[in-house]
């Protein structure tokens, strides 16, 4: 029988969940993963089809800790509950329920479907991405259901999560990642200009001027952590996409400046490039959007407000890695060495905070 939390929401039990997927009794296996947040994943085989269940609770999940998130994982919600996503965007959740104290949830297998976070993408496939970013962005959300009442993950939370400040106090993220990124952090303390450390200590100590700032752009559904492993695009041309923990209604920056910021690396195009094709998709995807009164304040259009904020959001979370890259006499797939790309974000970001904030 199905459990209902403090919400009124139901989750059925996993054997019921495995059972009606044809998938009970069946041996779970090892399933070696790239993530860090603490959540359990493994996998199921049924003939030559394979899928992945991902068990997940506060106890395991530091992220979920450091985001508010609970008693009903964000994720969990979002899988069983959360609103239906504009093509070609998709969430490939099979169910969602309880496992003793885990919520589970029950997913194909996208190996060879989700990006190698180490490998380049092609400018097609960003293209591809940025066109299905710009369809979920531009969405004309109802506020009568879709996406009222939601338990989005906090702003605040969001974007300081893995921030200097963040790291050394007291709390989820300094038990479970400090020790590895504090140390690019204090690579970009070397090398950043003295302006842009000191501006991104600040945001650290005191996030709420950027919080003010974002508090004046609209909002939309956005994913909150679209690394590109995340992410695959299927023999259709559906894009795919796992992980909606820190899934929140906020505005776009937030994403691309997460989106650029941590997919470096890989992105073919550095960060005006994409600023300037996302803007254009995002034109596009809204050109035939119902009326105002359908919006949650959606976004239209993508400016300079909002492309100072994605770089101040982006600085502020991933420093420590432009840091680290620098150091290690990194060149990415742009073509743009680690130490050209850490002094853009630097000045980009003096400039957005005298502008902005």
């Amino acid at each position: 029988m199905s459990t209902t939390n403090d919400r009124g929401l139901s989750f059925e039990p996993l054997a019921e969940i495995l059972r009606r997927c044809g998938l009970a009794g069946r041996r779970e296996h090892s399933f070696p993963n790239d993530g860090w947040s603490g959540a359990e994943l493994t996998q199921l085989r049924r003939g030559s089809e394979r899928y992945v269940l991902k068990r997940d609770s506060l106890d395991r999940d530091w992220i979920a800790r450091a985001t508010a998130d609970g008693p009903i994982l964000r994720e969990a919600w979002f899988a069983a509950y959360g609103p239906a996503l504009p093509p070609p965007v998709r969430a490939p959740y099979l169910g969602a329920g309880r496992d003793d104290d885990a919520f589970a949830l029950l997913m194909p297998d996208l190996t060879g479907v989700l990006f190698d976070w180490a490998n380049p993408i092609s400018g097609p496939e960003l293209e591809r991405l940025l066109g299905g970013l710009a369809e979920l962005h531009a969405y004309p959300w109802v506020t009568s259901g879709d996406v009222d009442g939601g338990p989005w993950c906090p702003l605040r939370e969001r974007i300081t999560l893995i921030c200097r400040a963040n790291l050394e106090r007291p709390g989820p993220a300094r038990d479970a990642v400090a020790s590895r990124l504090l140390p690019g952090w204090d690579a970009f303390d070397r090398l950043a200009p003295v302006g842009a450390r000191d501006l991104i200590d600040g945001l650290g100590r005191d996030p709420q001027p950027l919080l003010d700032a974002l508090g004046q752009q609209p909002a939309t559904l956005i994913h909150g952590d679209l690394k590109l492993a995340n992410i695959g695009i299927e023999p259709d041309g559906s894009i795919v996409v796992v992980d909606w923990q820190m899934v929140t209604m906020a505005p776009v920056a937030v994403e691309l400046g997460w989106f650029l910021v941590a997919n470096v690396a890989s992105l073919p195009l550095p960060p005006d490039a994409i600023f300037e094709r996302y803007a254009a998709k995002l034109q596009y995807a809204s050109s035939d959007a119902e009326d105002g009164s359908r919006w949650v304040g959606g976004p239209g259009s993508f400016d300079r407000d909002h492309e100072d904020a994605a770089i101040l959001v982006g600085l502020l979370l991933r420093g420590w890695r432009k840091g680290a890259d620098t150091e290690a006499g990194v060149v990415h797939a742009s073509g743009v060495s680690a130490a050209e790309d850490l002094a853009w974000w630097c000045d980009r970001a003096v400039e957005a905070a005298d502008r902005i904030l």
